[in-house]
């Protein structure tokens, strides 16, 4: 067996393969970068935190690239750099493309979805990004906001953010309130067909759906979304 030599610098930087290895090289990286991309859009806006899908697929490309030679002595440095210069020049060309084309844009970036339209919960945008009832009211109460009957809209953006439009103090209606499951008390929660037993403005405690209910009149399911569980609204 060779004795095995530090510093041997043709090792280090080009390695013992044919360069035309370099090509394969840069074969694999655009299957990979295309791969990564395409896994990305799949897992959806949560999973980007602040970063567009180019930026998050780059920085995990880089990572990779830039380590590998770094410590692995069978990896020569020039197929990081190659790799991480095919990277680039995929970003580069990417980014000219999407910019150029609107269907493309939708597609990689996604576009917002509403959350909140005039106090209800839009329960298909939920479900199609994979959020539950309680990270919405998380996002709401981090804005100070009590119940929905204060938001006008709320949109799931492209950055995995979510923004908040409310209504004028002077527009703000009685609304569900979103203050953590836990702490609701099991017996505020109306079920269908019980009667009211005190008058006043009940929430959905699915889609937010308010209606003023009359002393004696019974509970109903909701005429948005069917569900069969109401409580007592917020009142502005």
């Amino acid at each position: 067996m060779d004795a095995f030599k530090t510093f041997d610098f043709h090792r280090i930087f080009f390695g013992d393969l044919p360069y035309g290895f370099l090509l394969e090289i840069i074969f694999r990286t655009s299957v990979m970068y295309a791969y990564t991309i395409i896994l990305l859009r799949l897992l959806g806006k949560r999973s980007m935190g602040q970063l567009s899908t180019l930026e998050l697929a780059i920085i995990i490309c880089f990572g990779s690239a830039v380590g590998d030679p770094m410590m692995g002595k069978d990896i020569p440095i020039i197929h990081g750099m190659v790799v991480i210069t095919t990277v680039a020049i995929l970003q580069s060309v990417a980014e000219w493309i999407i910019n150029r084309n609107k269907k493309l844009e939708a597609f990689m970036e996604g576009r917002p979805d509403c959350l909140v339209n005039d106090g209800m919960i839009v329960n298909a945008s939920l479900n199609k990004n994979n959020l539950s009832h309680e990270d919405l009211y998380r996002f709401l109460r981090s804005k100070d906001i009590e119940h929905l009957g204060q938001v006008k809209n709320a949109f799931f953006e492209t950055s995995g953010l979510v923004s908040v439009w409310c209504f004028p103090k002077s527009e703000i209606l009685p609304g569900l309130g979103i203050i953590p499951e836990e702490y609701v008390n099991e017996d505020h929660l109306l079920p269908a067909g019980i009667a009211v037993s005190l008058e006043g403005h009940f929430s959905c405690t699915c889609c937010g759906y308010t209606q003023y209910m009359m002393l004696g009149k019974r509970f109903s399911d909701c005429p948005k979304c069917g569900s069969k569980e109401w409580i007592r609204s917020v009142e502005c």
